[in-house]
Formats: structure tokens, C-alpha cells, sequence
């Protein structure tokens, strides 16, 4: 998606909606679950690999991210909310270590922006995991996905046997095995860079059981999951729209990258992602001029503030 300012209008119909038989079944069995993992996942492909680019795919598998650290510091017995979580992040300036909340966004953030066309992807994945998960990371995906027993199942059921490996291997290790489940599923999947779903809401008792059992776990957290994301996709692309049609009405230089970088980050500082340069740019903008642009922003309805801050204040599309 390489035109994130098009002043385009896009067709927001192309984003279907979520059929209610979809969200009225629990998928508690082994007969529902996985046909609703399924359905589930047909919904987000469409998400993903919509043609006509209503949404910016990065912008949705970071705020994805987001959800998932989130839920993933909770398996940890940890209770920051995304605010605490965002200035966790945001707040660190480069070459500072962040905390274990930042981390944590951190890590997610990194594993969804890995191409899974790219030659060099397994060895980009062991960098968002501990060393010891890394090193087994080539023979259980291999095994995970069946290529050397031949038969590999379901994408579902071979993100489920990821995230067994990894567990059974490193009980304490929950963030890294949803990881790597993602990883799989994503893989087998075709999709081009892996989206955080397991890690929304698989139980930390749902990581205890084995086989079959956790199996018709990953399909119902799959599901709830694939379903947040194509809701998520609808509330962001009426969001981005608004955003695309204020574009040509800012005046400020610079403020083209500066849309850009809105629509694929979950938040921006402007005191370091636009000033003194726009992140990612050779783009100057001074930080009067990025307050500015923000509070521009703000008051046209395209972002708004996330903080709630009279300082170090978070803008986002939101």
C-alpha cells in the first residue's frame, strides 16, 4: 500500500461485514470451531488483500500489535492498559532500553513488519524471540507446518502445534510461542507479513492442554481474534478516509510525510517522530510547526489525541 495520501476517495464497501452467524457461535466444538476459524480468517484475507488499498495494512497490524501486548502482559500477570503501554513505547528515546510493557509492544511491532516473502524472514523472526526459542525455530516450523511428516494439516492446527513446541519447551515462554503460532499461521496462510491474533485471547490455561485439546483452543482464539481484526479494519478506514480528504487542506511542508506516518503508526510524538525531522525522512519540520500540524489535525477530525496530556501528548488515528 505505497499511496497512503491518495486523495482517492475509496469505496469502503469492498470491507464486508462480519455475517452475525459468524459471531453468534462460541466454537466450543470440535465440529464449529474449526468452520468458524475458517470463516473467520476468509473475512480478514479479503481485509488484507483488498486491491483497491482502503486500508493501510501496517497502520491495522500495528494497532493489532498493540492489542496483543496487551493481552500478552496479562498471561504475564502484568495489568498495563494500551495508554500505559503506548508511552511505555513512545515515550523511550532512541537508544534508551524500554520497560517491560515497551518491550513487549516492542517485540509484536517487529514480528508483524516481517515480510514472509523476504529470503532472510526465519532469521529476522529469531531476532523477536528469546536466543534458546530461535535456535528451534527451523526444525518446529518445519514440523509444525508437516514438511517433513507431509501432512500438515489446517493453517489453524499448524499454528497450534507452534505454539506447542514452543511451550512444551519453554513453559514460561507464552509471548514468544503466540508469536511464533502467528508466524505459522500467517505462513501457511500465503499472507506477505504475519498478523497478531493468538496472542488476543488464548487463556494462560488454554497453554497448558495439548493436541486436540489446545487445537480447538487456537481455533476459537483465531477466530475472536481474525473477527477484532476485521472489525478494527471497518472503525480505521472510515478514520483513514477522513484523514486522505483534510490532506490537501494542510499548508505545512512536510505535511504529506507526516499523513504518510499517521497512517501507518499507531501513535506519533511529535516532539520525535516529526520534529526535527519526519521520522523515516530527510523532511525538517520544526516542533512548533508539528504541534501545530497535530493540533491542525485534531481539530479537522482526522486523529486525535490519545493521552489525555497537556504535554508529551500522543496523536493517532483513532
Amino acid at each position: 500500500m505505497d499511496n497512503p495520501v491518495s486523495t482517492v476517495k475509496p469505496d469502503l464497501s469492498c470491507l464486508s461485514p462480519i455475517p452475525s452467524w459468524v459471531t453468534r457461535n462460541n466454537g466450543k466444538t470440535s465440529e464449529t470451531g474449526p468452520f468458524l476459524s475458517g470463516a473467520s480468517l476468509a473475512m480478514l484475507h479479503m481485509v488484507l488483500t483488498d486491491p483497491a488499498e482502503v486500508l493501510p495494512a501496517m497502520l491495522l497490524r500495528n494497532r493489532m500489535a498493540l492489542r496483543a501486548a496487551e493481552a500478552c502482559l496479562k498471561l504475564e500477570g502484568r495489568g498495563e492498559s494500551e495508554a500505559d503501554i503506548r508511552d511505555a513505547y513512545y515515550l523511550v528515546r532512541v537508544g534508551d532500553a524500554f520497560g517491560p510493557a515497551g518491550d513487549m509492544f516492542a517485540r509484536w511491532r517487529k514480528v508483524s513488519a516481517i515480510g514472509l516473502k523476504r529470503k532472510d524472514w526465519l532469521a529476522r523472526v529469531g531476532t523477536c524471540v528469546p536466543e534458546p526459542v530461535a535456535e528451534g525455530l527451523p526444525e518446529w516450523i518445519d514440523m509444525a507446518m508437516g514438511q517433513r511428516a507431509g501432512q500438515g494439516g489446517s493453517p489453524v492446527e499448524q499454528a497450534a502445534r507452534m505454539v506447542e513446541f514452543v511451550i512444551t519447551a519453554y513453559p514460561r515462554e507464552e509471548a514468544p510461542a503466540l508469536i511464533c503460532g502467528d508466524l505459522v499461521l500467517a505462513r501457511a496462510l500465503g499472507w506477505a507479513y504475519p498478523v497478531p491474533l493468538l496472542g488476543l485471547h488464548l487463556k494462560r490455561r488454554e497453554l497448558q492442554v495439548a493436541g486436540g485439546e489446545l487445537s480447538l483452543a487456537c481455533h476459537r482464539a483465531i477466530a475472536r481474534g481474525a473477527q477484532d481484526a476485521v472489525r478494527l479494519a471497518h472503525d480505521l478506514a472510515r478514520r483513514v478516509q477522513r484523514l486522505r480528504e483534510v490532506a490537501p487542506k494542510l499548508r505545512a511542508k512536510g505535511s504529506g510525510a507526516a499523513v504518510a506516518l499517521f497512517l501507518r503508526e499507531d501513535a506519533v510524538l511529535p516532539s520525535l517522530m516529526l520534529s526535527p525531522k519526519i521520522l523515516g525522512t530527510n523532511i525538517a519540520m520544526t516542533d512548533r510547526a508539528a504541534r501545530r500540524l497535530c493540533d491542525r489535525l485534531v481539530e479537522l477530525g482526522a486523529v486525535r489525541e490519545l493521552s489525555g496530556r497537556s504535554t508529551f501528548r500522543l496523536y493517532g488515528v483513532a
